[in-house]
């Protein structure tokens, strides 16, 4: 059995990215802005970078009429993002 990769980052965020052409979904909401201004706050607090937070895409997770949708790991929390204060407040719960 070989043992457990160091994680690089303390915590990592994936955001749903997802497109339907119909029903709910992700993108139509506009997760892929959140993504973007998600990332540039982790650079601007300097949460960026080795043991720090990463934020990357994913796929669909299930829960399209509730989104935009994020989960964080290692922790397993999830959320919904549909403000810059959502991302401020998660922000808040990583540091």
């Amino acid at each position: 059995m070989s043992a457990e990769p160091s994680l690089r980052f303390r915590h990592h965020i994936f955001v749903c990215l997802n497109e339907r052409e119909e029903g709910a979904c992700c993108a139509a909401r506009g997760s892929s802005d959140l993504l973007r201004a998600l990332k540039q706050k982790i650079r601007e607090r300097g949460l960026d970078g080795e043991g720090g937070v990463m934020a990357t895409k994913s796929g669909c997770m299930g829960l399209c009429s509730g989104g935009p949708n994020a989960v964080v790991y290692p922790r397993g929390s999830w959320h919904v993002l549909t403000s810059e204060d959502d991302l401020e407040q998660l922000l808040l719960t990583l540091s």
